[in-house]
């Protein structure tokens, strides 16, 4: 692609006029009006572009930006996830991103630190982000177009932060152990401990913690980032030195809230948790909670009592702040059987959801004969006796905590 090209005025300005077009049709009815035009690269920009709207909004709204290919913008951290994990670590003078990629971590990592140093192997990205940062007006990071190893083996220099998010993609293969990411971080990590203060990695979300926690030496905090409860990005923060147990922080984002609840890992292998019958509110645990592994500590620190060991669901007689996930009203409970729960929703719609259940959703709306919608949610779930129970409820208002 000729990032000189896509800089055009006229090309430009066709870009942002029909960046929520169509690509193809844009092609068939503009080809032959501009023949010379590089229209891939056009076109590429415009799917670019409709990905990162939502997901990169201060880079979409900023003059000048070009992307590279969608999927490098697919593959990127959002911005507002980006923002958090960069809060993680405390602000310093020299940070080291030596898997740059699209440049959105750096971006935010310069908020924070005096100097970034992004590293990249594709010289077409690395291009890229050179230009974007000055597009964004980001003056105090340097780019460097070479490999993650090849850096590290010529730095001197030493790092407050080095941030790694290995691809998880190598050759359009999804991988699903840290050893196959490239780079593959485990034989990095003594050089990496030496040359930076902490080390920020980001894995795959699918990725077992307690299995990746083994791996990792000197390891401070586990972080599990959802955004709209669903999980983004679990990283892991490592400190050179650091013998201490680890802690796991567990942080719901949403456009208006956020949830955050920390523990340490062995808290809950020692907790105990109550078991009991549904009461008046419901309490869902949020998705970030849920791949931590917080399975008591997210009921009992709250009063809360569990519905079964096994069904991660817990409930309370009243309204309890704070919890971090969904809290509902409980309208009424019933047996799995059409004709009690059809009574709970004469308009025969609700949104389903099951847990620690013998169906699955499809199985219970084809069950019960409803639809999908509605303001009311239908939760199926095996009770403290380990019978299926129906649940019909309505949503508590979300607080600002």
């Amino acid at each position: 692609m000729s990032k000189d090209l896509l800089q055009q005025p006229d090309i430009q300005a066709f870009i942002r006029q029909y960046q929520q077009h169509d690509p193809a049709a844009l092609r068939l009815r503009f080809a032959k009006q501009h023949p010379d035009w590089p229209w891939p690269a056009i076109l590429n920009q415009i799917k670019a572009r409709q990905k990162a709207e939502g997901k990169l909004p201060g880079w979409y709204a900023t003059p000048g930006i070009i992307f590279p290919d969608p999927q490098a913008v697919e593959q990127a951290s959002s911005e507002v996830t980006a923002r958090e994990k960069a809060s993680v670590v405390a602000p310093g003078y020299r940070a080291l991103d030596l898997t740059g990629g699209l440049g959105a971590d750096s971006a935010s990592l310069a908020q924070h630190f005096a100097q970034v140093d992004y590293v990249e192997a594709d010289e077409q990205r690395a291009a890229l982000a050179q230009h974007n940062f000055r597009a964004l007006g980001l003056t105090n990071i340097k780019v460097y177009q070479q490999t993650a190893e090849l850096f590290l083996q010529k730095a001197t220099d030493s790092y407050d932060l080095i941030y790694l998010d290995p691809d998880r993609r190598p050759g359009n293969q999804r991988v699903s152990a840290l050893a196959h990411s490239r780079p593959n971080v485990l034989p990095l990590l003594p050089r990496l401990l030496l040359l930076g203060r902490q080390v920020l990695l980001k894995t795959a979300p699918l990725l077992d913690i307690n299995a990746t926690v083994e791996l990792l030496p000197n390891l401070l905090q586990v972080l599990v980032v959802a955004y709209r409860n669903e999980v983004k990005e679990v990283l892991y923060l490592l400190q050179r030195d650091y013998k201490g147990p680890y802690t796991i922080r567990c942080v719901e984002l949403f456009e208006k809230r956020k949830y955050d609840f920390e523990f340490d890992h062995r808290e809950e292998l020692q907790e105990e948790i109550k078991i009991s019958e549904i009461s008046d509110y419901l309490y869902v645990p949020g998705a970030a909670v849920l791949k931590a592994g917080a399975f008591k500590l997210a009921g009992s620190r709250h009063g809360l009592y569990k519905l079964h060991v096994n069904t991660h669901l817990y409930t309370a007689d009243k309204h309890v702040a704070g919890f971090p996930g969904q809290v509902f009203k409980v309208l009424g409970i019933a047996a799995y059987r059409k004709k009690a729960v059809q009574a709970l929703l004469p308009d025969r719609q609700a949104n389903i959801s099951v847990r620690n259940f013998p169906d699955s959703p499809e199985q219970v709306k084809k069950t019960l004969c409803l639809r999908d919608g509605g303001n009311l949610y239908l939760f199926a779930y095996r009770n403290a006796a380990g019978k299926p129970e129906i649940a019909v409820a309505e949503k508590v208002q979300d607080r600002l905590i």
